[in-house]
């Protein structure tokens, strides 16, 4: 039976259904929702100064993000070559959101290489600094690296709502539900450094930062 679900699962019409059931369901936590977005001139101001920057939040808020991206600039995610990766991948299009695929570790070339080509054109970033397997909540080595490599800030988001289910993955992934009270926190941006560990220190801190703030907000 799982063997039968892993082959459907892997059929291209049936990963752009569920993204297709994905996307609208979060157009309907979005839309029937009291939201509320704190510091989002932070991110107005990069886009009106058409100024790159990578966007950093937990994997585990990964739903509810493309909400947040309104802007006209041009945007991507960072996503795993991976089964569940490409029905993210089709439902980021649903949003107007570009996908790279891979990593940013040792194997990931190909993905570094088209995140600092997506950086030099003026776009948006998006990477979750603990996946694609965790650990969860902690800052790994290839977001800072492409900060560096780039030099372009890391701007930490996060979110939050009640009602809101938790599920028990290793990211402990949040669920939105409709007619929810939620709200968008924009953390303050972390200039590249040399210092890799200053870097690490610092975005670690302000993502732990956003989501406590997220957390009491509502």
């Amino acid at each position: 039976m799982k063997s039968l679900l892993t082959k459907i699962l892997r059929h291209a019409f049936v990963q752009s259904f569920i993204a297709l059931i994905i996307s609208s369901y979060i157009r309907l936590v979005f839309v029937t929702g009291n939201w509320t977005f704190k510091n989002a001139h932070v991110i107005d101001m990069y886009v009106k100064q058409g100024k790159p920057f990578i966007a950093s939040f937990w994997h585990g808020h990964l739903l509810m993000v493309a909400c947040i991206w309104q802007q006209k600039m041009p945007a991507y995610v960072l996503i795993s070559n991976h089964r569940d990766g490409k029905i993210i991948s089709k439902t980021m299009r649903h949003f107007d959101i570009n996908t790279i695929v891979g990593s940013t570790n040792k194997q990931g070339f190909e993905a570094a290489r088209q995140i600092l080509q997506a950086l030099k054109k003026n776009s948006m970033v998006a990477i979750t600094p603990d996946g694609p397997r965790g650990p969860r909540e902690q800052v790994s080595d290839g977001i800072l690296q492409m900060a560096k490599l780039a030099q372009v800030d890391i701007i930490p988001i996060a979110y939050s709502c009640k009602p809101m289910k938790r599920l028990r993955t290793w990211d402990q992934f949040r669920i939105a539900r409709p007619f929810c009270k939620g709200v968008f926190v924009i953390g303050k941006p972390i200039q590249p450094s040399k210092d890799i560990e200053k870097l690490r220190h610092d975005l670690q801190h302000a993502m732990d930062d956003v989501v406590k703030e997220a957390d009491v907000a509502i």
